[in-house]
This record gives structure tokens, sequence and C-alpha cells, in this order.
């Protein structure tokens, strides 16, 4: 073991302040680890993962009726977790978990239709009288727009943002920065925004922020999205589902996948294929215009 003993709340530190992970994010891997701890039992001071114990907590937790996507995802934690321990040098060698996973149902991403997106900008939109309904409006236009992440959006300030060159400069995770182009249409929006904030003299370098300049909460943005939403079709609704919505309508309009990556700031092509499902009346279109006997 190397010199330095880290606990599980420096981890936390660690991906909250070197990895811009947002707090919701950090706040369950800080879960999954507890649970983890607690499950061993163990009093040692430094918390080891090994292959042996992951494999017993994986079947206790199906035996709890933890869904498999749960299970992934508190593995994930303890992967993550015993990588830091070595970058950190808290142990002398990368520490691998080899484990066998159980399978995850693969479940089509929920999304606005474009009818219903264009009705809820256009309701919020002629609704704007006073600062929070403007803020309101600028801030669920930009999500489906944009598809940046809700810590992606609070973390917004004035400078990143050029109203001229219709560009957005983005600190995503493990803080990894991106330009995201935006159009005509949202850069009117956002000029009307700000200059709505000025008219109520509000100085703040974020640019989305309260009344009073302060940050927005995850949870007060959660709660917009979801009461703005409720108009939809959709049973769930949050700003996930914005960002669901903004990659669905590229793909459907026949944007490359690999664009969709990049804007969405995915690491890996794996994590927007989940947006290749296709409605039947998509299916159907391909059919009718590529089959030579569809006629």
């Amino acid at each position: 073991m190397g010199a330095n003993i880290l606990t599980v709340h420096d981890f936390h530190a660690y991906l909250h302040r070197e990895r811009n992970y947002s707090l919701l994010t950090c706040n369950a891997y800080l879960t999954d680890l507890i649970q983890y701890e607690v499950f061993l039992k163990s009093n040692q001071e430094q918390l080891l993962p090994d292959s042996k114990s992951v494999r017993q907590w994986i079947r206790f937790l199906a035996l709890q009726k933890i869904s498999s996507k749960t299970i992934h995802r508190k593995v994930s934690s303890v992967r993550s977790f015993s990588k830091y321990l070595f970058l950190k040098g808290a142990v002398a060698d990368a520490i691998s978990i080899e484990v066998q996973l159980p399978k995850i149902k693969k479940r089509i991403p929920s999304f606005v239709k474009v009818s219903e997106m264009h009705g809820l900008l256009d309701e919020l939109e002629s609704a704007v009288k006073d600062y929070d309904t403007a803020l309101a409006f600028s801030i669920i236009s930009t999500f489906y727009h944009t598809g940046i992440r809700r810590s992606e959006l609070i973390g917004l300030k004035h400078a990143s943002i050029s109203l001229v060159n219709g560009e957005m400069k983005v600190l995503g995770k493990g803080r990894k920065e991106r330009i995201i182009p935006f159009s005509a249409e949202l850069g009117r929006q956002l000029d009307t925004f700000y200059k709505i904030k000025a008219d109520f003299n509000i100085d703040s370098e974020i640019f989305f922020c309260k009344f009073d300049g302060d940050k927005l909460s995850e949870k007060w943005l959660y709660n917009l999205v979801k009461k703005s939403l409720e108009k939809t079709h959709l049973g769930k609704r949050s700003p996930h589902i914005l960002r669901h919505t903004f990659a669905t309508h590229l793909l459907q309009n026949g944007a490359d996948i690999n664009a969709i990556k990049e804007l969405l700031g995915h690491s890996s092509l794996g994590a927007t294929q989940i947006y290749t499902h296709n409605d039947i009346s998509q299916l159907k279109k391909v059919y009718k215009d590529t089959h030579p006997f569809s006629d």
C-alpha cells in the first residue's frame, strides 16, 4: 500500500473539484461506496476493493431485487474508486475488478415530440412577463437547442456565450471543454434574456442565475423542467429528457451519430448509440424510401 490514506469522502471531493462532476453524480458515487463498505463490514482505514468481495456484493444486491442497471452503476463506482486509489498513490499496483455483471435490458430513451416541444416553447415565451418567467423560458429553450447537461447549464457564464458567433463554451464531465453551436433563434432568445436581466440590474457573471445573482441549485432546475414538461405525453420528466429530445430530433433529421457524440460531450460512441432508436413511423419511412419492393 502507498503512503496515502484516501477515503470515499476524499474521492467525492476529487470528483467534484477536479473532475467537475455534478454534486448529484458525486453523491451517487459516495452512496454506492458507503454501501459497499457497509457490506464488507470492514474496519480498515483504507477501503481496498477486490474482485471476490465485489462478486459477493453483486450476488447480495441481486437477491435484494436491485435492478441490473443499478448494479452496473454500483460496480462502476467501485472500479472508479479503485482507479482513483492507484492514480493518487494510495496503492502501489492498479486494482483490477474482474466480475461478471447481469445483463441490462435496453430501454428506448424517452423524448418530447417535435410538435409538443414547439408548443411548449411558444407557451413559455408568450408567458414571459418578469425575470422569473424569462429565466424559465430561456433555460428550457437552451436545454432543447444545445442538449447540455444540468450541471453544465448551471456553470454557464456570460463569457461562455458568444451571441455574435452563435457558440457557447461548456465545461463538461472530467473538466473537458467543448464548444456547442446554437441557432439564430436561440441567440435571439438569449439576447432578450440578457437585456431583461440588465433591466432588473442583476449583476452576476453567471448567465442563468437567481434574482440575487447566486447560482441555481440542481434541485430547483430539476423541478422547473419537471413542471414545464407536465403538459407533454411523458410520464418521466427531467432535464435529461430534454437532452434525449435534442439528440433524437437531430438524429431523426439526418444528423451523423459522430456529430451528435461531439455535441453531447460523450467520451465514447457507445454512450451515444442509445439514440439510434426509431419509432415505427421512422422505420416505415426508411423501408418505403429504400426497399425496392416497398410499393
